[in-house]
C-alpha cells in the first residue's frame, strides 16, 4: 500500500450530505420498495404452498431452496450482463419482471390452475430477479453519488434493508391473514412496480459500456472468469472474500445450532426464543444509523477491524449462557444486539470499501462475485452445523462455530485493508494494493 493510505491522522471534513442528491433519494426509495416487496413474497410464496395447496414439509423446502438456487447458477452471469449494460435499465427491468412473476401466482389460483410446479418455476424466475437486481444495485450506487458520499449511501440502503427484513415478513404476514396468501403476493407485485416507477425517473445519464464483450457462450465465461480473476488476484478484494467465505460458513452452522440450542439446551419457550431474536431488529436499525459515522471519526481501517471484532467475538458469549432465566434471555438479547449493530456497521463499511476500489467496468462482476461466495457457501455451513450438532453436542457446536466467526477476522486484519485511513482508497489495477489519491493527502 501506498504511503498516501497510510499517513494523515486528522479526520476527514464531513461530505456534503447524501440527501441532496436527488437521483440518490429516488434510488433509495425505489430500493425501499423492492426490499419490502422481497420480504413480502418470500413469506407469501410458502404460505401459498402451505394454505392454498396444501404442500407437504419437504415440497415447501424445496420451494424455498428453489427460490435461493439463481444465487448460485445465476450471480456470476449477472455480474457479467450489468457490466455490458446500462445499470438502471436492469433495475428497472428486474422489478417489472417479478412483479409479472409475481401477478400470475394470483390469476393461476383464481382460475384453479395454481400446482406447486408452478410455485417452483414463478419462485425461480423471481429469485433470478432478485439476484440481478442485487448485483446491479451495488454496481449502480458508486454512479449516483461522490465516492465520499457512498459510506452515507451504503447506510441509508443498509437501514431500508433492515427495515424491510423487520417489517416485511410482519407486513406479509397481516396481508395473507386480512387478503389470502395469493392476494399477499399480489401486493409484493404491487410494491416491485412502484420500484421501477421510482427508479425510472432518475435522470443521471449512463454511458453505455466501453467494451460490451462477445456476447458468445466463450465470451462470457470469459468475462466470468476475468471477474474471478480480478478479485482473487488482488489482495484487498481477495482478503474480503475469503472473510466473507469464513463468516458464511461458521454463521450458518451457528444458526442451525443456536436454534436447537435455545430449547433443547437452555429450555426457552417460545416466546422467550421471540424476545431473543427479535433483538436483532432494533440491531440492525441502529447499526444502520450510526455506520456512516464511525469512518469519519476513526478511519475506515480501523472502524472495519472494530466493527467487525465486536460482532463476531461477541458470539462467543452464547455458548457461556446456562439456564432459562430472565438473566439468560437478556443476556442473548444483548449479544444479538451488539452483533446485529456492528455487523451491519462493519457491511457497511466493506461494502464502501469495496466499490471504491473496483473499477468501474467491474463493479457487476466483483458484486457478483462476492454474492456467489457468500450464498454459495452457506449450504455447507448448514450441514456442518448439523453434523457438528449431532457429533459433540449442541452447546460445543455453538463455541466451535462462534470461534469461527472470529477466525473470520484474520483475512483482514493481516491484509493492507486495515491501514486505510479517513480517506477511500482509488480503484484497484492488477495487483495492487489501495492507496488514497495523491490530491486528497496533499490538500491535509
Amino acid at each position: 500500500m501506498s504511503d498516501a493510505a497510510t499517513v494523515g491522522e486528522a479526520a476527514a471534513p464531513p461530505a456534503p450530505s447524501v440527501w441532496r442528491n436527488a437521483d440518490f433519494t429516488r434510488l433509495w426509495t425505489g430500493q425501499t420498495a423492492s426490499l419490502f416487496a422481497a420480504q413480502i413474497s418470500e413469506l407469501a410464496l410458502p404460505l401459498v404452498a402451505v394454505l392454498a395447496l396444501a404442500a407437504s414439509s419437504a415440497q415447501v423446502g424445496l420451494l424455498t431452496s428453489v427460490v435461493k438456487l439463481p444465487y448460485l447458477l445465476v450471480s456470476l452471469f449477472a455480474g457479467v450482463l450489468v457490466d455490458r449494460v446500462r445499470r438502471r435499465n436492469i433495475l428497472i427491468a428486474t422489478d417489472l419482471g417479478r412483479a409479472l412473476v409475481l401477478s400470475v401466482v394470483p390469476v393461476l389460483y383464481w382460475t384453479d390452475r395454481l400446482g406447486i410446479s408452478w410455485l417452483y418455476v414463478l419462485g425461480f424466475l423471481a429469485g433470478c430477479g432478485s439476484v440481478l437486481f442485487d448485483v446491479a444495485g451495488q454496481a449502480y450506487l458508486p454512479r449516483l453519488v461522490e465516492r465520499d458520499q457512498l459510506t452515507a449511501g451504503n447506510s441509508a440502503l443498509g437501514a431500508s434493508q433492515s427495515a424491510a427484513t423487520i417489517g416485511g415478513p410482519a407486513l406479509g404476514g397481516v396481508l395473507v391473514q386480512w387478503l389470502t396468501a395469493p392476494v399477499a403476493v399480489l401486493a409484493g407485485a404491487v410494491s416491485y412496480l412502484a420500484s421501477a416507477l421510482t427508479i425510472s425517473t432518475i435522470r443521471h445519464k449512463e454511458d453505455r459500456a466501453e467494451h460490451a464483450g462477445d456476447a458468445s457462450p466463450a465470451g462470457t465465461l470469459r468475462e466470468v472468469w476475468a471477474g474471478l480473476k480480478f478479485v482473487f488476484g488482488n489482495e484487498p478484494l481477495r482478503a474480503m472474500t475469503i472473510m466473507a467465505s469464513i463468516f458464511n460458513l461458521s454463521f450458518t452452522a451457528l444458526e442451525v445450532a443456536f436454534v436447537q440450542f435455545m430449547p433443547r439446551t437452555l429450555g426457552l419457550s417460545a416466546g422467550e426464543i421471540g424476545l431473543v431474536m427479535a433483538a436483532l431488529g432494533p440491531g440492525f436499525l441502529v447499526g444502520a444509523a450510526f455506520a456512516g459515522r464511525l469512518p469519519q471519526r476513526f478511519g475506515y481501517g480501523r472502524t472495519m477491524l472494530t466493527t467487525a471484532a465486536i460482532a463476531n467475538l461477541v458470539m462467543l458469549g452464547l455458548s457461556a449462557v446456562h439456564g432459562s432465566g430472565l438473566l439468560a434471555v437478556g443476556t442473548l438479547m444483548l449479544i444479538n444486539f451488539l452483533f446485529a449493530s456492528f455487523g451491519v456497521a462493519n457491511n457497511v463499511t466493506v461494502l464502501s470499501i469495496r466499490q471504491t476500489l473496483t473499477p468501474d467496468s467491474l463493479q457487476g462482476r466483483v458484486a457478483a462475485t462476492n454474492r456467489f461466495v457468500a450464498m454459495g457457501i452457506a449450504p455447507v455451513g448448514a450441514l456442518l452445523g448439523g453434523f457438528l450438532g449431532g457429533a459433540v453436542g449442541l452447546r460445543a457446536t455453538v463455541l466451535i462455530t462462534a470461534i469461527g466467526l472470529s477466525s473470520a477476522l484474520l483475512p483482514l486484519g493481516l491484509s493492507s485493508l486495515a491501514r486505510i485511513r479517513y480517506d477511500l482508497p482509488s480503484p484497484l489495477t492488477d495487483g495492487t494494493s489501495p492507496s488514497t489519491p495523491d490530491t486528497k493527502e496533499a490538500a491535509r
